[in-house]
């Protein structure tokens, strides 16, 4: 089976490990789901635009292997939140990320996104950046090659 253009991994993304903890945290007209997996040091992960946090499925366990706590979150366009009639905005997602991190009560995370995901890591760090620990430079410019 081929999957050049990425339809099947958008719509199915991978399977995600069992998770330490999983919920919801309810925003600004929205439900936001996540889960997180690990202990040590958080480590967010923001899918791009037409995806959902099944797909760091590979990632995830990877980062757990190296002593993280991987958080993944579905943002509120997608997969299993609900979220008002609003127009979707990067801003608002980005306050989305905020209050799970604050529901989560964590102080500051290391960010890694994808696509729309880094477009929200990168607002989050020009806006609260006291409470961004990265934003790691490798995807920043692997996404910057794909355009």
């Amino acid at each position: 089976m081929h999957d050049d253009e990425l339809f099947q991994f958008e719509a199915e993304g991978t399977t995600l490990p069992a998770a330490v903890a999983q919920g919801y945290v309810e925003h600004e007209g929205a439900r936001i789901w996540y889960a997180t997996f690990g202990a040590g040091q958080p480590v967010i992960l923001l899918h791009g635009g037409l995806g959902h946090s099944g797909n760091w499925g590979h990632q995830v366990p990877a980062l757990v292997d190296n002593g993280h706590r991987a958080i993944v979150i579905d943002d509120r366009r997608h997969s299993r939140e609900m979220h008002d009639a609003r127009p979707i905005a990067a801003d608002y997602v980005a306050s989305d990320v905020l209050a799970v991190m604050d529901a989560l009560q964590l102080a500051q995370a290391d960010l890694v996104g994808w696509s729309d995901g880094a477009v929200i890591a990168l607002i989050l760090a020009r806006q609260v950046p006291a409470r961004v620990r990265s934003v790691p430079s490798a995807w920043l410019q692997h996404g910057s090659q794909r355009r």
